[in-house]
C-alpha cells in the first residue's frame, strides 16, 4: 500500500514536468459532482419545504448550530461556508470506497493539502482578530523564553491534522485490501460490517473529528 497515488497522466508546464495523480482525478470527479448536486438541489426554493428542501435545511442548520456552539456566533459568516464545504468534500472523498473508488484521503499529499489550508484560515484568522502586532506578541506569551515552544506547538497544527486524517483513511484500505486479496475469488462473502466500519463509521468519524479540531483550532489560534 503506498502512501502516493498512482500517476494516471504527465503533462508539461513551461518545460516542467506536472503529474495528475488518481486522488487528483477522483476529486475533480467528486468536485463536479458537488457542484451539479448543489445546482440542482437548490432550484427552485420555496417558503414551504418539500422534502428535498427540508433535508437540505436540515444539513446547513446542523452545520450552523455546530460552528455557533464550537466558535461563537461572531464566525458563522464566513465559517458555516468553510466548514459546510469541507465537510461535504470530505463526506463523497472518505466514503468513495462504498463504489469501489479508492478514497482520496489515504493520499498523504491529499491530507496534507486539507492541513495546509486550514493552517492558513487559522492563521489569517488570528491575524484578522489581534492585528499583525498581537498576532506575533502571541508567540512570546507568557514570556520570551516561549518562542520556540509557541513555534513548534503551531508547527505541529498541519502535521496533526494531516497524519490523523490520512492513518486513519491508509489502515481501513489496507486492511479492506487484506481481506479481499485473502478471500480471494470468494471475495464476493466479505462481510458487509467490515465495510461499514471501514467505509461509512470511519469516514463519517474523521470528517467530523477533521471539521472539529478545524473549528476549535481557529478559536484558540484567535484568543492566544
Amino acid at each position: 500500500m503506498e502512501m502516493n497515488a498512482k500517476t494516471v497522466f504527465i503533462f508539461n508546464f513551461f518545460n516542467h514536468e506536472i503529474s495528475v495523480t488518481s486522488s487528483i482525478v477522483t476529486q475533480w470527479i467528486f468536485m463536479v459532482v458537488i457542484i451539479l448536486l448543489a445546482i440542482v438541489l437548490t432550484r427552485n426554493l420555496n417558503k414551504i419545504p418539500n422534502k428535498k428542501q427540508g433535508i437540505l435545511e436540515i444539513i446547513v442548520q446542523t452545520i450552523n448550530n455546530l460552528v455557533v456552539s464550537n466558535m461563537g456566533n461572531e464566525y458563522k459568516k464566513f465559517f458555516v461556508p468553510y466548514v459546510g464545504t469541507l465537510g461535504v468534500f470530505l463526506f463523497f472523498l472518505n466514503l468513495s470506497g462504498l463504489i469501489g473508488i479508492e478514497p482520496s484521503t489515504k493520499d498523504i499529499n491529499v491530507t496534507l493539502a486539507f492541513a495546509l489550508m486550514t493552517f492558513v484560515i487559522i492563521n489569517a484568522n488570528a491575524i484578522n482578530k489581534s492585528g499583525i502586532g498581537g498576532y506575533l506578541k502571541g508567540y512570546i506569551k507568557p514570556f520570551a523564553p516561549m518562542l520556540p515552544l509557541n513555534l513548534i506547538e503551531k508547527l505541529t497544527i498541519p502535521f496533526s491534522l494531516c497524519l490523523r486524517l490520512f492513518c486513519n483513511m491508509l489502515v481501513g484500505s489496507m486492511v479492506l485490501g487484506l481481506v479481499y486479496n485473502g478471500l480471494g475469488h470468494f471475495a464476493f462473502l466479505i462481510p458487509i460490517p467490515i465495510h461499514a466500519f471501514f467505509d461509512v463509521f470511519d469516514g463519517l468519524i474523521q470528517m467530523f473529528v477533521f471539521m472539529m479540531l478545524t473549528m476549535v483550532y481557529t478559536r484558540i489560534g484567535a484568543e492566544h
